[in-house]
């Protein structure tokens, strides 16, 4: 029963922090998602997945907090030393090794600063939390991961289609010159 209140409450976060504008609020509902599924991991009987959503959740707070960018990374890497040294500490076999993998590249698309490689990490990393999460049970967390691969890939599609627009409008754009030798015949010249 509280593993089910925690996991609806983690996937409310996660489907709801969208529609805030405010750089903050936003950060609030995610660390308060984060921190719920930390507990309902830990519920689970998955303590690395706990962990990763720990160290997400401060990962978070740094974001929101500093504003040094160098620091920012050096904390993120540390953060990161801390993940792989907790997913030895808390190991349960292959679904360690998931979480550990799903969380070290979403922590590496958090400090992008292209939202267009922040979501492709997002995509690589989303199959190894879904495979921990069909391996441990964790049906609320399957609901993120469905929510995070649609629009992650949904948004993709959306920039690589408007990037593939602007090529192909970009080829078709050959400007009319007079030619010297022939003033009355328009001559196709490129730039």
């Amino acid at each position: 029963m509280i593993a089910t209140t925690l996991g609806c409450v983690a996937l409310l976060c996660v489907v709801s922090w969208p529609f805030f504008s405010d750089y903050r609020t936003v950060v609030k509902i995610q660390s308060a998602g984060a921190a719920a599924f930390a507990l309902y991991f830990l519920m689970l009987g998955s303590p690395t997945a706990a962990i990763a959503c720990l160290i997400s959740c401060s990962q978070l707070v740094i974001s929101a907090s500093v504003r040094d960018r160098y620091v920012v990374t050096r904390l993120y890497g540390a953060s990161l030393i801390l993940l792989a040294c907790l997913s030895v500490v808390t190991w349960h076999g292959i679904a360690s090794a998931l979480a550990f993998a799903g969380s070290s590249l979403g922590s590496l698309a958090r400090l992008q600063t292209s939202t267009t490689r922040m979501k492709g990490l997002f995509l690589i990393g989303a199959p190894f939390w879904l495979a921990h999460n069909l391996m441990v049970g964790a049906l609320f967390a399957l609901g993120t991961d469905l929510v995070s691969l649609t629009s992650n890939m949904a948004n993709l599609l959306k920039f690589m289609a408007g990037r593939r627009r602007s090529a192909v409008e970009d080829r078709s754009f050959w400007p009319i010159t007079l030619s010297k030798s022939a003033s009355t015949q328009p001559a196709r010249t490129k730039y």
